[in-house]
Parts: structure tokens; sequence; C-alpha cells
């Protein structure tokens, strides 16, 4: 059941915190005193939609917080489990939602962020709201086969579940086929396509790193005589003597001769005298590796022109099928792979029907499943609303699920799923959207509501003026199948109906109150005296009167003897 909820910065709610109790809960108050934000806020805290707009003016966020008791439910726990979230010890569950003007949406599950469609998923786990004229959604027929399959339970759910898998599988493979399958001459084309660059590549017999290879050697080529010069000016300088001038091995050599008759004088020099060896192998090792390398350097014209050459043919290929050089060898797997799907058309194509027709015929099968469990629960569902309908003032209405075929495989089953009514004896059955009136379908909506509150296990209830458009004997059985609601679930309703209001078991009045120039929404739990005073007010407008208070007085103790 849900607690309490805050709401912050919400509509021309300022702070507002509002506790609920078990049984009906009913919220009463003047037009425009905040009773329907309040309904959004906790729609909101479920997982609504949220827009800009609906943060109080002056203020940059607005937060909605509600707690709910989740011990008589097991639900909300399973779904936090399956997605790694820490069902609460002490059975509490905090929905907490925070939204901005720069569109940032943070939603908390008792403290832990998480993503929106976990959280709606979960929100939509513990309370089943019905806001005003959302008995409109009863027409589109998505909508009606929806309500069949919820209250067909696990079993219906399960077979639509196996249909849309095999859809989806079936969706896939038949574009598959159709690509397969496709113009013929446009194949041919794309093979003729395929081949040449296939072989253009092939021809090529590229190796991987074989571009930068040869930049390496490119650029030594054409600078061979400058390297031959470099080579042999550094050899020299190192290990030949000339104009009279000792090497750099030389002078080493001289160093090493004293600096060992320094050592003999002066062994603290021993260190010194390691270095300056090492120093001479290390200049003599250089020399004799130089002398190597510039003798091997050679300035080859006909090897330039080879190598620039096939870097020009790498280049034309990067210019067609990939900037680097591993991108084309890609691109020729793939050009291969596709090739290869081409010319193997027709056998694929044999495949790809058999694989089709294998799906047709699960589907099929499945579908078939699928009718069968909608068409059992289609009957429940008929004479269940037909006890619901009774009770609700709507006796002689008679109600029907009717089956139409539809071509397949599509989503969602083989059939459009209409609910008809006939409103009076003798009359043909037609569907809802051409035969009833806006206080029929409130009453069907509510039927069905109770009977899905069930089937679904869903522990709150909330109707945001479910009443509108009712008066009389209809306005009372409405107000007597909320209360009747509100002995097995948590029941929230607003209502400008004094009658609805007198079956509430809590009864909270919501209004304005005008603080530093501002509107501010405020609420209070009414007592017997002040629900007298406030269902008066309800009746006789501005001016309550003993005659109104009486006839207040009245209704609230005709209600409780019914509940």
């Amino acid at each position: 059941m849900l607690l309490s909820i805050f709401i912050s910065n919400f509509g021309i709610i300022d702070q507002l915190k509002m506790d609920f109790q078990t049984g009906f809960n009913i919220l009463t108050g003047e037009t425009g005193a905040g009773k329907s934000i309040i309904i959004d806020a906790l729609q909101l805290a479920l997982g609504g939609r949220a827009y800009g707009d609906q943060i109080r003016s002056g203020a940059e966020k607005a937060q909605i917080q509600a707690a709910f008791d989740i011990s008589e439910v097991a639900g909300p726990a399973l779904l936090m489990e399956e997605h790694g979230v820490a069902a609460p010890e002490d059975a509490i569950l905090i929905m907490a939602r925070e939204i901005t003007r720069t569109g940032k949406n943070i939603c908390r599950i008792n403290g832990q962020v998480v993503t929106l469609g976990l959280y709606r998923k979960i929100g939509g786990s513990l309370a089943d709201l019905h806001a005003q004229f959302e008995h409109a959604s009863l027409l589109d027929h998505e909508k009606q086969r929806s309500l069949l399959d919820r209250f067909g339970g696990q079993k219906v759910l399960d077979a639509l579940c196996e249909v849309d898998s095999l859809f989806l599988q079936w969706r896939e493979a038949r574009h598959n086929y159709d690509r397969l399958s496709g113009d013929a001459g446009e194949r041919a084309r794309r093979l003729d396509m395929l081949h040449y660059q296939v072989d253009e590549i092939l021809r090529a017999e590229l190796k991987p790193g074989e571009d930068t290879d040869l930049e390496a050697e490119k650029k030594l080529l054409a600078n061979a005589e400058r390297i031959s010069l470099l080579s042999a000016q550094t050899y020299s300088a190192l290990y030949e003597r000339g104009g009279g001038q000792p090497s750099a091995v030389d002078l080493l050599a001289q160093a090493v001769e004293s600096l060992k008759i320094l050592t003999g004088l002066d062994q603290r020099l021993e260190t010194v005298l390691t270095s300056l060896e090492s120093v001479l192998y290390q200049a003599e090792d250089a020399a004799r590796e130089l002398a190597g390398y510039r003798d091997g350097i050679e300035y080859n014209p006909v090897r330039l022109e080879v190598v620039e050459e096939r870097l020009e043919l790498i280049r034309r290929l990067k210019k067609k099928y990939g900037a680097t050089l591993p991108e084309v060898l890609e691109y020729l797997e793939s050009a291969q792979s596709e090739l290869n799907t081409l010319e193997n058309t027709d056998e694929l194509l044999e495949s790809s029907a058999k694989e089709l027709a294998v799906l047709e015929d699960a589907y099929s099968r499945s579908a078939g499943v699928l009718s069968v469990t909608r068409g059992e629960a289609a009957k429940l569902l008929e004479r269940a609303v037909a006890g619901e309908l009774l009770s609700l003032e709507m006796g002689r209405v008679e109600f029907r699920v009717a089956f139409s075929k539809v071509d397949g495989p599509v989503p969602g089953g083989p059939e459009r799923i209409d609910f008809l009514i006939s409103p009076n004896p003798g009359e043909p059955l037609k569907p809802l959207s051409k035969i009833a009136s806006g206080g029929e379908l409130t009453r069907i909506m509510l039927a069905l509501k109770a009977l899905l509150a069930g089937a679904d296990e869903i522990p709150v209830l909330v109707f945001d003026e479910a009443d509108t458009g009712i008066g009389g004997r209809a306005l009372q059985a409405v107000a007597e199948k909320m209360a009747q609601l509100g002995e097995s679930r948590q029941v929230i309703g607003v209502t400008h109906s004094a009658q609805v209001a007198s079956y509430a078991n809590t009864h909270h009045r919501i209004f304005k109150e005008f603080d530093g120039g501002r509107t501010v929404t405020k609420v209070e739990t009414l007592d017997l005296q002040d629900r007298t005073e406030e269902l008066a007010r309800m009746l006789g407008g501005k001016e309550v009167t003993d005659i109104t208070r009486r006839h207040a007085g009245q209704m609230l103790h005709m209600a409780s003897k019914k509940s």
C-alpha cells in the first residue's frame, strides 16, 4: 500500500507531505486546489512521463518521493532482485524522482539510482493509475487485447510471449528471404562489380604492414648517396687517421694507456679506467658496424622506381577500399563473403524458404495455442464483467469479446479483439466505440480495473475523477464499487461527488492558501465533523446550511451501514 507521498516544487505545490491509510482514500477540494496535481505527482513517482513545465515557477527542479509497504505483495521485490536492486529488509520501498528544467531526470529506488525503464516497471507493479478521461483508451483495439491478455493471466501471457518471439524470428527470416530473392538484374550487376573488386585486390597480393616497410625502403633508396657520405664521414672520424690527425679510437686508446699507468700509482682510478676501456670497445664496435653499413649502401634507381610504383598501387587501392591497408584487406574479406553468398543464391534461397516455412508453421501452432487460451479467458471475462456491470447498475447490458482473424504472422497473435456491448435487450452487439456513452465507458473501465486488480495483484488503485459524467443510481453504484475495492486493495480517488466521498474510509481535503504572495497547496485529513462540513460544502456550494449538513450526515450514516 501507499504510505505517504512527499512533493516539492511541483505545479502549484511548494512542499507537501500526505499520508494515506488502508481501504478507500478520497481527495476532495475546490476546483484548482491541486487534487489532480497530487495524482500527477504520484504518476510521476511511479514512472510516468515528466515535463519541465511541471516544475513550480521559480524553482529549478521538482522532487517527488512515494513510500510503499510491500510486505503483502511479492512482485516488486522479485523485480528488484531480478535487476540487482536490493529489496528492503523492512518491506518499505521508497520511489524517488527528480526532474529539472535542463531535462535531467534522476530515478531512485531506496536511494539507489536506476534506469527509468526499471523504475517504471517496478512502479507499474505497485499501483494502477486511472487518470481522468483514460476510459477513452478502452476504445483502442490494442488496449482491449492487452486487457484480455492480462485478465487471462500467466497462461495467456506465456503463449503471447512465445508468439511474439516466433514473429521476430520469422520477420528476420522473411527479410533475409526477400533480400536473397531480390531483382536478378541487380544481383548480376552486383556480382560483376564484386568479381572486379576482389580480382583487383587479389592481384595486388597485399601483405599486412607492406606499405610501412615500403615507405621505409623508399626513404633509404631516395637518400642513398647522402647516407653513404654521412656513414663514411662518421666511420672516418671514429677509426681512420686523416691529415695527420688521430681518429677517435686512437685518442681513446692513448687515453686508456695513460690511465693504466696512472691507476698503477693511484688505485682509486680503477673505476674510471674500466669505464674508459668500455667506451673504447664500444667505439671500436660502432666503427666496425658503420664500415659494414657503409659498404652495404647502394644507389639503385631501378629498385626505387619499383618501390614507388608499388606504393602508388597501394595508394589507389586505399582510395577505393579503405583508408588503411588493414581496411582494404577487411573489405576484401567482406566482398568475398558477399560474392560467395550471391554465387550460391539459389541454394541459399532454397534454405531460406525452408527456414521460413518452418517458422511459419511454428508460429501457426503457437498462435493456435494463444487463440485457444484467449478464447477461454474471453469466456471468463464476459461472465466476470457481467457480474461487475450488474453491481454498477448496468445489469441489462450484454458484454462480449469478439475475435476477428488477422492474416499473419503478425505481432500480438492472429486475431483482433473487439469489446462489444448491447446496452438494451434485443439490440445487436456493437463495438464500444460506436455505442457506449462516457458514463458507460467509465463503468466498464471500472469493472475491468476491479477484475484486473485481482489478476495482476496490484496493491494500489488510483482513480482521478473516474465518476465524471455519472449521476443518480449509477453514481451510487460507482461509489459502492470503489468502497468494495477498498476492502481488498488500497483505493485512492479524486472526486467532486459527495456521494462517492461519503464512502471513503479516509477523507483528505485539499485546499489553497496564499503565503508570501504565492499560492500554496495544503492538505488535511478530516475527522467525522469536518467530513460532514466538507460533504455539505460539496452538496450546497457556497451556501452551507443546516439542511445540507443534515443531508451530509445522512449520507455518511448510510455509507457506513453499507460498507
